[in-house]
This record gives C-alpha cells, structure tokens and sequence, in this order.
C-alpha cells in the first residue's frame, strides 16, 4: 500500500511536498495564531474590568451554538471583499477566530488565576502585556497546550475548501481524497495515506498528553 502511495505521488502534477507544505504552514501559523488572540482575549475578558464585557462574552458563548457552515456565505463575502479568495489567507484567518478556543482559555483564566496575583502585579508596577506574558501564560499553560493539539488537529486534517482553487495551494487532506476517488483499487494507498496524515497530530498529542490530561481532569 505505501509503495502503492509513493508510486502515485511521484506521478502527481502537483509534488505530494506541496500538499504537506501547504498543511503544515496553515496548521502551524493557523494554531499559533489562534492561540494568540484565545488567549489574549481571554485574560482581557476575565480579569480587566471595561465596559460591555459581559455582553461582548454572551455573544461569543451564543456563537457556540452555531455550526461553521451557517458562516460560510458570509465568511466568503468577506474573502472576496479583501481578496484572500485562492489565498492562505482564506485558511489562516479564519481560524484565529475559533469560539471554543477562547471558551477554554477563559475557563481556565477564571479558575486558575487568582486576582490577588494579578492585583500585587500591578501594585508593583506591571503593566498588562508583562501581566499576560510572565504570570497567566505560564500558569496556564496545561490550557494553551491543550488548545495547539485541538487547533493543530482541526486544520492538519482539514479538507477541501471552498476558498482555494489553485492545486498548488491545497492541502494533503485533499490529495488524500483525489486518491480515495480513484476507486476500490486506490483503496490500500488512501489509507496508507490516511496514517501517514495521522502521525503528526499523534506526535503533538503524546508530547503534550500529561498537560491535556491535567486539563481535562
């Protein structure tokens, strides 16, 4: 089955390194971005007083009931309306927006975090990025940790989209589907290829596993 996948990526158009290098830079800068806005947003939330905060919150947690298809035509109005369509872009920034990464952040911020830390920091002198970066950050980092391996697998493993058009820039996800498409005899190099696209989530997931278990406990 592998010989069989190697075979047909060598007959590929399109270098199978494309594919992964696609994956691999929307996953990575997609993760890191999230995790950056997550985060920010969440320490601002849960421990800077300012005014419409509770109402900024209720509309972030009633997005959660809504499934990212419902977005979709809007979200591709605004790709047209900036000119990301057939870009990275149309996959990177999107992603910085996920609710459930905030969602996790905040929860943990709320409950981690006592205010007497954050208040004998500032009494000290500390602004607020220096407050973010050197107390809640490292205090939560079993949360942040989580949330790369829940980011990163949610893009490494997604498919086609509907804002790329160009071969040069889809993912290995994709590729993977041209191959299951080719019929029952592709069948053994789509799974083949389908581990070869689990690997990396599963080398993220074990280095960080004592830090999700931590969390999620």
């Amino acid at each position: 089955n592998f010989s069989e996948l190697f075979r047909l990526m060598g007959e590929s158009w399109v270098p199978f390194s494309r594919y992964i290098f696609n994956t691999a830079f929307v996953s990575v800068s997609g993760t890191f971005g999230h995790l950056f806005l997550a985060s920010m947003a969440a320490y601002a939330m849960t421990k800077i007083n300012f005014p419409g905060r509770k109402g900024m919150f209720k509309l972030v947690y009633y997005s959660l009931m809504f499934n990212a298809t419902v977005a979709s035509l809007s979200n591709f109005i605004i790709m047209t309306a900036f000119g990301w369509i057939d870009t990275y872009w149309s996959l990177i920034i999107p992603s910085f927006g996920y609710t459930l990464g905030f969602y996790l952040m905040r929860q943990f911020i709320e409950t981690t975090v006592p205010d007497s830390v954050l208040e004998s920091a500032r009494l000290d002198g500390a602004k607020e990025v220096t407050i973010y970066w050197k107390i809640v950050m490292p205090m939560v980092k079993p949360a942040w940790l989580t949330l790369i391996v829940y980011s990163f697998q949610g893009l490494w493993n997604s498919g086609t989209s509907i804002y790329i058009y160009s071969e040069q820039l889809k993912t290995f996800n994709y590729a993977i589907q041209q191959i299951v498409t080719g019929g029952i005899a592709r069948s053994g190099a789509g799974a083949a290829a389908t581990v070869v696209m689990m690997i990396v989530p599963i080398l993220v997931f074990v280095l960080n596993q004592s830090q999700i278990i931590e969390t999620t406990g």
